[in-house]
């Protein structure tokens, strides 16, 4: 067995003070951090856009500095590579007795316990709770992978608690874990790692297919900026540019195909999505959805979200970006519409200047000057915080695109191909408006 170069990053070794057996001490406001902690920094594979590293019965990762403790929980995100049984950990103690966990047993010295909590493909969480044996030396030895069975596995994180944790701490843990790694849980509420809750099951369960989201908390130091579903059948992808602390965007779909059905003169999408937000809020988001697995071709694509609609700011072979997406609140739903008649229609409403009342009375004015022209144009907008503004043609081409923040009045200076008709769309924290330029 050679050892694999040690592609990770040792994220504090905390001792903590042993407690009984699921003792839930703890006040709602403080967190039990780990005693150890693995997460991989340099691996040869993703999860949920973070690394993972693959072991099996050649490759194996070992550390020999964990501390004793009498209980402890392991809990460790991984991924099965086939459908043959593969290592996943191993605790070796000085009296040659051990504990481990395999993709289909658990192991305590010579007895294993057959569970099926894995399926190759699909990253799991799995949380292993137990009573270590007597042991004199102060530290244990973890392997990760290095067995001889067949199976291959994708570690991407483990911790180690120094107690038996209790169940509602096992939430925060796995709660911050599933954002991370695009993991969905069980029927279950997702909180954050004080206990606030970011995934409200009970208000949520119709969505709780391929949850994911961004979020950013430090108590068990989780900056996601980026989301994908790691379940099967994903199209979106969720991103932001930053968060505040605490900020979380969770959202989930219906679990419904990717086919389109009849709305009046439109048509729209059956998968819906349900968006909870958490935090200060504010800020603005992007809506990536993969469209390649539609059960028909793409024809003019918007978003749907509140009763807002958008136009996409990437068009590609691959799908469609949202970008600068505003929720006008915390909860809500989303989904794709298309249709000529409707792509139309949502353009040209907002085809004059106009005023946008935002939340807390704000009201952002803009406008376009002049129009018609013969070219060249200038856009000006009053009142934002800031400001992304796109030029599409008819066909839905962006032509041009510009971004500000930070200013009171924004202008942007352009000039088109005459004998057209473009669209803009100006997007700001209070929404999005489009609107028609003509060019003689």
């Amino acid at each position: 067995m050679r050892k694999l170069n040690r592609n990770f990053l040792f994220l504090g070794m905390l001792l903590l003070g042993h407690m009984a057996a699921g003792q839930e001490s703890l006040p709602a406001a403080e967190a039990v951090l780990p005693a150890w902690q693995w997460r991989c920094v340099g691996g040869d594979a993703l999860l949920n856009f973070n690394p993972s590293t693959t072991v099996d019965s050649s490759r194996a990762l070992v550390f020999d500095s964990l501390p004793y403790a009498r209980d402890y929980t392991v809990v460790v995100v991984y991924k099965p590579v086939a459908s043959a049984e593969a290592a996943v950990w191993r605790l070796d103690y000085d009296s040659a007795a051990m504990r481990g966990l395999t993709t289909e047993h658990i192991l305590s010295d010579n007895v294993t316990i057959r569970y099926t909590d894995s399926t190759a493909g699909i990253p799991v969480i799995n949380t292993l709770r137990q009573t270590a044996p007597d042991s004199t030396a102060p530290y244990v030895r973890l392997t990760l992978g290095g067995d001889t069975l067949a199976g291959t596995v994708k570690v991407s994180e483990v911790l180690y608690f120094d107690r038996r944790l209790g169940n509602a701490m096992l939430r925060r843990v796995q709660g911050s874990l599933a954002v991370r790694y695009g993991i969905t849980l069980g029927p279950v509420d997702y909180v954050d790692g004080m206990g606030g809750k970011i995934w409200p099951y009970a208000d949520s369960g119709l969505y709780h297919h391929r949850v994911t989201g961004v979020g950013r908390d430090s108590t068990y130091r989780l900056h996601q900026l980026q989301s994908r579903s790691e379940m099967p059948d994903p199209v979106l992808t969720l991103g932001t540019d930053s968060l505040s602390e605490g900020h979380f965007l969770v959202c989930g779909d219906n679990g419904a195909p990717l086919a389109f059905g009849a709305d009046g003169d439109i048509e729209v999408l059956d998968r819906r999505w349900r968006i909870y937000g958490t935090g200060d809020g504010g800020d603005y988001f992007h809506l990536a959805f993969d469209t390649r697995g539609f059960a028909a071709p793409d024809d003019s694509l918007v978003l749907l979200a509140d009763g807002f609609s958008f136009r996409p700011d990437v068009i590609s072979p691959d799908g469609v970006t949202f970008r600068y997406v505003v929720f006008p609140s915390d909860t809500g739903t989303f989904t794709l519409a298309r249709g000529g008649a409707f792509w139309q229609t949502a353009l040209s409403s907002g085809s004059g200047n106009g005023n946008r009342r935002g939340d807390g009375g704000k009201t952002v004015a803009s406008s376009v000057y002049p129009n018609p022209s013969t070219g060249s144009y200038t856009i000006e907008v009053t009142g934002a915080d800031w400001v992304r503004v796109s030029i599409y043609n008819a066909q839905g081409v962006l032509m041009d695109s510009y971004g500000d923040s930070g200013q009171g009045v924004y202008l942007f200076n352009g000039s088109l191909p005459s004998g057209n008709s473009y669209y803009a769309t100006v997007a700001t924290e209070t929404g999005t408006q489009t609107m028609k330029l003509i060019v003689k």
